[in-house]
């Protein structure tokens, strides 16, 4: 019983440890920023108590670990293991709901051969699940306004984007096409893939076309 109790907990010290590191690391982006209005109470409630559990559970493990655990370190053993399995999907919980700083990268600013308007590729959060990729379009005439239009692209499928040198590079290509305000937005190889999407500048939307 007394060794059975030693593996668990051992086991529940070890994987509540790992997933608070990974708690951390992920809610202060590598340690950059503080903890958000998610991440906060987690710790606070879960973080500071799983230290304290591990720091106790490590001292008790390496004295008792060749001997027999007395009856008092059993039951000390079991409430431990029960409040990290407790911690431990409420860190995992925390960082699904944790707010991410966006990552934005785009590829420079170019125009139309109509010369009606600059536009350039945004991709942000590129290697996460929320990432989302918008056509930025500014009219030539009225920079004022800036149009965002949506592609339905998963940023994921990207398989390698390159960049520069200088800024005479694209990440797509936007053409006029017979009818007015309908353009013909299509990637480059510098995407690594290749689409092709229907503009429709007025309303604002885009079209993949097969």
């Amino acid at each position: 019983m007394s060794s059975w109790i030693k593996w668990i907990w051992s086991a529940a010290v070890l994987v509540n440890l790992a997933v608070f590191i990974w708690f951390l690391v992920e809610t202060t982006s590598n340690f950059q920023r503080s903890l958000d209005l998610v991440g906060m109470p987690i710790m606070l409630l879960c973080g500071i108590p799983s230290l304290m559990i591990h720091m106790i559970s490590i001292v008790v493990l390496i004295r008792k670990w060749n001997s027999q655990l007395s009856i008092s370190n059993m039951i000390y053993g079991v409430v431990f293991i029960f409040i990290l399995m407790f911690c431990t999907p409420a860190f995992i919980n925390a960082l699904e709901h944790t707010v991410k700083p966006e990552r934005v990268e785009s590829d420079p600013v170019s125009r139309t051969s109509d010369e009606k308007y600059e536009y350039n590729l945004e991709i942000i959060n590129m290697s996460q699940r929320n990432n989302q990729v918008n056509l930025i379009v500014k009219e030539v005439s009225n920079q004022a306004d800036q149009l965002t239009i949506s592609l339905a692209l998963d940023a994921k499928e990207i398989a390698a984007i390159t960049t520069g040198p200088g800024s005479d590079w694209q990440w797509t290509v936007l053409e006029p096409t017979e009818k007015p305000g309908i353009y013909k937005l299509i990637t480059t190889e510098r995407l690594g893939m290749h689409k092709v999407y229907r503009i429709d500048i007025a309303e604002g939307i885009s079209q993949e076309m097969k």
